[in-house]
């Protein structure tokens, strides 16, 4: 999907509002007598009862991940909600560590109490909640005719992003709201690329894997670098690129044990075992360094790497490769929020947090200071984030070459253990204890049996 094509689709709509509104607002000489001009005053329906401010603000806890250069987004978007709706809401932004940390604190507070108004929350994490019943669909609130989302808000919103909210495991609901957006790409560092003699990274992992040994051969560095912790997830993704998905999309199984996984997981072990793969906890660091040619991971990481980086090499980010000729896929990142079921008054306020964080005045800010792509058409158009395409042309370059082929995948309660039991048997793999084909045994029959836990 190439989401800038939709751009003059967009600015046709804002031309014909503009219109629309110019029409409505006539000349004192055309406007109908004062006695037809009485509309009946829209009353908000989520809102019955409530008047925010009245006995002082209400204070909510919002529990996010997002630490440095992020975190500091956050804490700037926060405030400024925090001053348009000073009297009426205070949102206390809490950092709660990974995105397992967060789930593992939400779990406790399902059971213990302690719950926040809203946090982020990945798909699996989302029908987690739905099924212990603590969060809340939002449909009432999106259609409010004082507190919801007109139409083309509504459209302005990515329809990638929006239907990420509204999976077909939500049941026909919305149970959640867009935080972020980034994908799965490969940063190259392009000094070291040609050193090699390669200007890109190849386009199919069979090309990737003769590339990785020679490059490794020639600039003595390694080709790549992955993280040392569980890869579960990762494999997953990369398998998606075959063609295969990992999970049935009506989740009665897995498929882990098949002829393109075991390409795979061949081609991992064969660049383990000539040292073309570096293994490390912080790939940022090895990569921002030099001491790996390319990183695996999300574009989210852009605004870090032009820190890190600066002038110490030419880098870019494209697409990872693909197992399947004639079809381009990665995955697409990035939490969402969830209001959680408390109060009639921490909820509306909770709403009325997450509508704004994700207008495109805040998108805006929150895609230039970070990584992550806007969730709004209209905040691709904004000057500032014009500016910062044009100034940090990587961003632009994952926006062109990686952002138009993300997709989710199948959405399960089950997935984190699955993508760890996946995960744990290829490091076995890769520790030398599991041949390729035993791994892949030992990772369909562990997910499959985490998959029944969740039925």
């Amino acid at each position: 999907m190439n989401l800038t094509k939709r751009f003059p689709a967009w600015k046709a709509s804002m031309a014909s509002l503009l219109l629309l509104a110019t029409i409505g607002c006539g000349t004192p000489q055309q406007a109908a007598p004062a006695s037809t001009q009485t509309e009946k005053k829209e009353e908000s329906k989520v809102a019955q009862g409530i008047e925010l401010g009245k006995n002082g603000p209400i204070t909510i806890d919002f529990w996010h991940i997002q630490a440095t250069i992020y975190g500091d987004a956050i804490k700037e978007m926060v405030a400024a909600f925090n001053k348009e709706y000073e009297g009426k809401i205070i949102v206390k932004e809490v950092f709660q560590g990974s995105y397992d940390d967060l789930n593992k604190k939400v779990r406790a507070a399902l059971q213990g109490g302690g719950l926040p108004a809203v946090a982020m929350s990945y798909e699996s994490d989302t029908l987690e909640y739905m099924k212990a019943d603590k969060i809340v669909a939002l449909d009432d609130y999106i259609n409010d005719p004082v507190n919801g989302l007109k139409k083309a808000e509504l459209d302005d919103i990515m329809p990638g992003v929006l239907a990420r909210q509204r999976i077909p495991e939500y049941n026909g609901k919305t149970m959640s709201w867009p935080h972020g957006n980034s994908s799965m790409g490969v940063y190259y560092n392009i000094d070291l690329l040609k050193k090699a003699g390669y200007e890109k990274p190849a386009a199919t992992w069979q090309e990737f894997e003769k590339m990785a040994l020679d490059i490794t051969e020639k600039t003595g560095v390694p080709a790549l670098v992955m993280g040392n912790a569980n890869n579960g997830g990762t494999f997953r993704t990369w398998l998606r690129t075959y063609g295969i998905d990992p999970i049935n999309l009506d989740q009665s199984g897995v498929n882990y044990d098949n002829p393109q996984a075991l390409e795979l997981a061949g081609i991992i072990k064969n660049l383990v075992d000539k040292k073309a793969i570096l293994f490390a906890q912080d790939t940022e660091q090895e990569f921002t360094n030099g001491r790996a040619v390319m990183e695996i991971g999300t574009t989210a990481r852009t605004s870090s790497k032009l820190d890190l980086v600066k002038d110490k090499f030419k880098w870019g980010i494209t697409l990872i490769p693909q197992g399947k000729s004639g079809s381009k896929v990665t995955e697409l990142y990035g939490g969402n929020q969830v209001l959680f079921k408390t109060t009639p008054e921490k909820q509306l306020a909770g709403w009325l947090f997450m509508k704004y964080f994700a207008e495109s005045k805040a998108q805006s800010i929150y895609a230039a200071k970070t990584g992550y792509f806007p969730a709004t058409l209209s905040a691709q158009n904004t000057d500032l984030l014009k500016k910062n395409y044009t100034d940090n042309p990587q961003k632009k370059q994952a926006f062109d070459e990686v952002f138009p082929f993300a997709r989710i995948d199948v959405s399960s309660a089950a997935r984190n253990k699955m993508d760890t039991a996946v995960g744990e048997a290829l490091q076995a793999m890769t520790a030398g204890k599991l041949s390729p084909a035993d791994a892949l045994k030992k990772a369909q029959a562990d997910s499959t049996k985490a998959l029944k836990e969740f039925k």
